[in-house]
């Protein structure tokens, strides 16, 4: 067969859509100052993303000739911000009913909320959905990716823990509350003892064996096995039920709010009787169990406000009350979360800007920036994917203008599985606040 430059030039077409192909599953950031929260720090390095996954990274790291190339020339490149506590990506914050531990958060989520734009507008690439405070359970909460069309698309965990509040909905006094939370969770418990043992090594013997026990026991019985009295959980129990029984398996965390220095007692006390795996979400009052919380060992979520005024009932005096001053005292990890814009607390709505407000407080920064990226993302179980920038995790971070905790700097991209889900330079909104200045 006499192969011809027409022959040649359909085969050159194929191999030249196919290289453009592999290119688009590609992505370089090169140039940038990497800050992988695992390991140093890297000076002009790159960062090589392919199919949605971190293939490479350091500082003699080549860019491949099809990747699409990003320069990060004199910015910041860090993992993705993890949001371990926010109920604004849904439709509503609670359901009307306060005891619904089957309810999950992914049919209330809508990928089209504002929380969206401005998690990616402020560097926020995964985010825990939980529901809010007023409830007694409250469902079960999820972890989403904040980018994606439809909730499928951005799920990163779809069962992340359950919503316990120890805070009264309405009028209800503590009390009560406290004994229908302990209630609701010592019947799923009862559940559970009631269910029929596993055989033991002790009890399992030779086929023969079996086979005798089992004629003995007919004839006893008339051909009918003995009841043994124990229910055996099905799928026709309670859905409330079977939701509590992943609480007291310990097949999912209880994200637990406490709102004063007293419900931290009563939590620490439901997760050593229940056998919990609990998350602290604190109130501003809790700090006054700081001890009590370094001593349970438990991952902790601070208020939104950091810092407040509270004045002592006994002396009279007002007291300026730092959290990350208070925890670091007693050694405690600590974590945020964010509260809504609103006129008197517009930081606080900013993950790096608590990370910020600790660092002046005294926090190491990189233990500032640990506490918004990995530390969360190892609550949430999902630090195998996100958190930090490493090998096989997933291609999520921020390309930032400098540094990460600094009043001035801007996230100029942000970046889900390779893809740029924000771009500064294309927002709109900054534009209308931020008008360029005429020459």
């Amino acid at each position: 067969m006499k192969i011809t430059r027409f022959s040649i030039a359909p085969l050159l077409i194929l191999t030249s859509l196919a290289q453009n192909a592999a290119g688009q599953n590609q992505v370089a950031i090169q140039g940038g100052r990497i800050i992988p929260i695992v390991g140093k720090v890297i000076a002009k390095g790159t960062i090589v993303i392919k199919d949605g996954k971190i293939v490479a990274i350091g500082k003699d790291v080549k860019a491949p000739v099809n990747a699409k190339v990003i320069d990060a020339t004199g910015k910041v490149v860090m993992p993705g911000f993890v949001d371990i506590h926010n109920s604004s990506a849904l439709t509503q914050s609670n359901e009307t009913n306060k005891n619904v531990p089957y309810v999950s958060v992914m049919d209330g989520i809508d990928p089209n909320r504002t929380y969206f734009d401005e998690a990616r507008r402020n560097g926020v690439t995964s985010v825990a959905v939980v529901p809010g405070n007023a409830t007694m359970f409250g469902g079960q909460a999820a972890v989403v990716k904040t980018a994606g069309a439809f909730v499928e698309q951005m799920v990163l965990k779809r069962t992340a823990g359950m919503k316990i509040s120890l805070r009264p909905a309405g009028r209800g006094s503590r009390m009560s509350h406290y004994a229908n939370i302990r209630r609701e969770l010592e019947t799923a418990r009862a559940m559970l003892r009631r269910r029929v043992p596993s055989r033991s090594k002790k009890s399992s013997g030779k086929k023969s064996a079996k086979k005798s026990v089992k004629k003995s026991s007919k004839k006893q019985t008339g051909g009918k096995k003995k009841s043994t009295g124990r229910r055996r959980i099905t799928r026709s129990s309670s859905p409330k039920v079977l939701a509590l029984l992943k609480l007291v398996r310990r097949e999912m965390p209880a994200f637990i709010y406490c709102e004063t220095a007293m419900d931290v007692v009563q939590a620490t006390r439901l997760t050593t009787q229940f056998r919990l795996k609990t998350i602290l979400v604190l109130g501003n009052d809790t700090y006054r169990a700081a001890e009590l919380i370094a001593k349970s060992r438990l991952p902790v979520i601070l208020s939104p406000t950091l810092v407040f005024w509270k004045t002592n009932n006994r002396t009279g005096i007002d007291q300026n009350i730092v959290l990350p001053q208070v925890f670091r005292r007693y050694k405690i990890p600590v974590t945020f979360q964010v509260s809504s814009p609103s006129r008197t607390s517009l930081g606080s709505s900013y993950l790096w800007f608590q990370a910020a407000t600790a660092v002046k407080y005294g926090m190491p920064v990189d233990e500032a920036l640990r506490a918004i990226t990995l530390q969360p993302a190892k609550i949430l179980g999902v630090s195998s994917l996100v958190g930090s920038l490493q090998v096989k995790k997933d291609g999520d971070l921020v390309i930032l203008s400098g540094d990460p905790l600094k009043l001035d700097t801007w996230v100029e991209k942000t970046i889900i599985n390779g893809k740029v889900v924000y771009d500064r330079s294309k927002d709109r909104k900054i534009k209308q606040l931020l008008p360029a200045s005429k020459k």
